[in-house]
């Protein structure tokens, strides 16, 4: 089983007001590599659960979950802290379907939802909705007519990028991750290729950005990559393998790294999990 240690320390009170606001700094050093990846307590079953994606203080999760017959729906999870484990999850029942549905991401203001779903043709396609407040129930999804069937694995790392996957445009290889900005309708744009050393002949796939879009995970035949650039303008720098999270036995992925790249979630289908598919996340010290 994959474990790693959080250590958390507490500051007690003095009894009088403090002069200054301590500034606690960045809880984890930039450059270090991440440690070993722990499950995300509360999440995990027997079942394949996969594809989470957080909202930017990680206490709100939305993920994929299988069904006995193969399928998957959507659900929604909560919990008080980083340090708790998540409590039951919500099923999406307004928005799942009979066919499945993977790869949610939420907006930051956790009114928009953009997901997978193959219930119109035979290919994943990405499709939106929308809700009118953060504790309100989303509405009838439609699908994103300026995205194509085998757009996939979408997701959103601010409110106005959205990243995906595709095996269906021109690019370099099988599968290549695609950039397009995106409104608070979900209306798009026209997506470009990622630039930099993300594409290649191979098969890249689940982008994880991190919200100023400097930081990037992503998937490459099955094991974790991670590359940086200087600013949203720039083409990304070289990919490195991320040590621990490149099991040649097993298919592991990205899912969401926090606006801080502190702590990076994954899926992976390694064994010691619960099931087929597990959730896990890795911090940096």
């Amino acid at each position: 089983m994959r474990t790693w240690l959080l250590l958390l320390a507490a500051c007690g009170s003095s009894g009088h007001k403090p002069d200054a606001t301590v500034d606690a700094g960045p809880r984890c050093t930039a450059i270090a590599a991440f440690g070993a990846p722990m499950p995300v307590a509360g999440l995990n079953t027997t079942f394949d659960d996969q594809g989470a994606r957080l909202t930017a203080d990680e206490l709100t999760v939305v993920f994929a979950r299988s069904r006995a017959n193969g399928t998957s729906d959507l659900y929604m999870a909560t919990r008080a802290t980083i340090a708790d484990p998540f409590g039951d999850p919500m099923l999406l029942g307004t928005v799942n379907s009979v066919n499945s549905e993977l790869w949610p991401t939420l907006s930051p203001d956790t009114l928009l939802l953009l997901f997978d779903s193959d219930r119109a043709t035979t290919k994943f396609h990405v499709f939106i909705t929308k809700r009118t407040d953060a504790a309100g129930t989303f509405g009838p999804p439609v699908s994103s007519v300026a995205l194509a069937d085998g757009d996939d694995q979408p997701l959103l790392a601010n409110g106005a990028a959205l990243y995906f996957t595709s095996s269906m445009r021109t690019g370099l290889g099988m599968g290549d991750i695609w950039r397009v900005d995106i409104d608070s309708t979900g209306a798009t744009g026209m997506p470009a290729a990622v630039i930099g050393d993300v594409n290649s002949a191979g098969n890249e796939a689940a982008p994880a950005v991190t919200a100023d879009e400097r930081v990037m995970a992503f998937a490459r035949d099955a094991d974790i990559y991670l590359t940086s650039r200087s600013s949203p303008a720039d083409g990304f720098g070289t990919a490195t393998a991320v040590a621990g999270l490149s099991d040649p036995s097993a298919h592991e992925a990205p899912t969401w790294i926090s606006p801080d790249g502190c702590h990076l979630y994954v899926q992976s289908d390694a064994p010691g999990g619960m099931g087929g598919i597990d959730l896990y996340m890795a911090a940096r010290p």
